[in-house]
């Protein structure tokens, strides 16, 4: 298999040679006093391989493989400098400069191949900035030098052949160009990169068509032969260019809709962390508003029975069977938090019902009194959402007036302001000074976060030998009012 592919690699050249020979001569054998004259079609022919050879130049200058960066380097110099003559020879009129555009074009492109065969020094990354600009520019300067002092130019046609001149550029070109093809086929042939059989194809075909010029007549059927050939080779060109930014697009459309997969992922697993951070929160808050407080009230109960076992029997007996009807509310509210399952407050009548339950399971007989005063309308505008912050928040004041205020009375009040919905609960105890809620624990974090997430206000006032007032207001924009 290797040998055959050798082979075939080896009669390349020489097949396409002959056939181009042969096509050649039996066009003109058929159509010997040929001509056609029409400008419009060379110059769009010409027109279009030189923009096609811009492209290929573009494209090749902005690979960066390392193994083969130097290869396309002087490809594309070599496209560039072919694709700029090409179109000032495009826009030229038949005569000297006509002929002259037509040969650098050729051996711009020949020297630019055969590169490709001779080891190149490595380049300072400053070169690959400027030497593009540099080809560029003199190819614009000799084109336009060629159109506007044609008359300076040696005689590049005598009685309808083309001068020694004229065909010598083209020889060179033509060599360069063979050369080049013989390189690209050995690459190939090492490689199997399809880049180098593609080049060695256009470089083939530029040289069959340099070929056919040199013995062709002006605007006969051999002329116009190799113009075809080589307007067949930009046309490769031109689908190389057009493949492989289809291939750009496809990988950056493939690229995109990965990263628009991986962001909507990263979205998902943020909301999902969000969620659970909000949720773990959430119970945090609940357990230590619900239960830890509902524990807390039992333990003052057994510290009672403890204190009043020895004289007091019967009352710890009694106080023994409230201790462990609460401790089942807790376990109750336990399972039904843990299961979603905790029972709403629908409307008004239910808020205040909470409130009195709240204060019979916390405050034991002989503890602190207090006494609840809840406004009807007020209670009304609260919905159950709100209801539940509510009361957490009653919950954490009054455990922390049982702890520590030592007081005698205390209030808890839900009333109808003008704007707003307010939660007050106070005592008459010892007080503290309130810069030293700078180091709160959970419970006051707690109140203020549950205060933040209902839109609305929290105060604690407190001197002291002044009692505690803990004040919430509910804004009324924030409640759903039921008027």
């Amino acid at each position: 298999m290797r040998a055959t592919s050798s082979s075939f690699l080896t009669l390349l050249p020489v097949a396409g040679i002959a056939c181009a020979f042969l096509m050649s001569e039996l066009l003109h054998a058929q159509w010997p006093d040929w001509r056609l004259h029409q400008m419009p079609l060379h110059s769009t022919m010409e027109a279009i391989g030189g923009i096609a050879s811009i492209a290929m130049a573009i494209v090749l200058l902005q690979r960066r493989d390392e193994s083969t960066s130097r290869k396309f380097q002087s490809l594309g110099l070599g496209f560039l400098a072919m694709g700029f003559l090409e179109v000032f020879h495009a826009m030229a009129q038949p005569g000297n400069g006509f002929v002259l555009l037509r040969n650098a074009a050729s051996f711009a492109g020949g020297v630019g191949f055969v590169l490709v065969c001779v080891p190149q020094p490595r380049r300072h990354p400053s070169q690959g900035t400027w030497l593009p600009w540099g080809v560029a520019a003199g190819a614009s300067l000799f084109g336009s030098w060629a159109l506007a002092f044609s008359d300076q130019i040696p005689e590049m046609i005598r009685h309808d052949r083309f001068t020694p001149i004229a065909v010598a550029p083209q020889g060179l070109a033509c060599l360069c160009f063979f050369a080049a093809t013989t390189r690209c086929l050995l690459d190939y042939r090492q490689s199997q990169r399809p880049e180098d059989f593609i080049f060695a194809s256009l470089a083939l075909m530029f040289g069959v068509a340099e070929l056919v010029f040199m013995y062709s007549v002006p605007w006969d059927s051999r002329w116009w032969f190799w113009h075809l050939l080589r307007l067949t080779a930009y046309l490769l060109v031109l689908r190389e260019v057009s493949g492989g930014y289809l291939r750009t697009m496809s990988d950056l459309k493939a690229s995109l809709d990965h990263t628009t997969r991986v962001e909507g992922a990263l979205r998902q697993s943020e909301r999902h962390l969000r969620r659970n951070l909000d949720d773990r929160e959430k119970m945090a808050q609940d357990l230590h508003d619900h239960v830890i407080q509902s524990i807390f009230a039992v333990t003052l109960n057994l510290e009672r029975c403890r204190r009043l076992v020895s004289t007091h029997a019967k009352e710890v007996v009694v106080q023994l069977g409230m201790t462990l009807a609460d401790l089942r509310l807790v376990i109750r509210d336990l399972r039904l938090y843990l299961v979603g399952l905790e029972q709403p407050i629908t409307n008004g009548r239910d808020l205040e019902t909470a409130f009195t339950s709240l204060i019979k399971s916390m405050a034991s007989p002989g503890q602190l009194p207090f006494r609840l005063e809840v406004d009807p309308l007020a209670a009304d505008r609260v919905t159950p959402e709100q209801a539940s912050h509510l009361l957490s928040i009653t919950r954490e004041a009054l455990s922390n007036s049982l702890r520590h205020a030592a007081a005698r009375t205390g209030t808890i009040s839900l009333q109808f302001e003008t704007d707003h919905v307010r939660l007050t609960v106070s005592d008459d105890g010892i007080g503290f000074q309130t810069n030293a809620l700078q180091a709160q624990g959970h419970g006051l974090k707690n109140m203020g976060a549950r205060a933040k997430r209902l839109n609305g206000r929290l105060e604690v006032l407190s001197e002291p030998g002044q009692g505690t007032r803990v004040r919430f207001d509910l804004p009324q924009e924030s409640s759903h009012a039921s008027d």
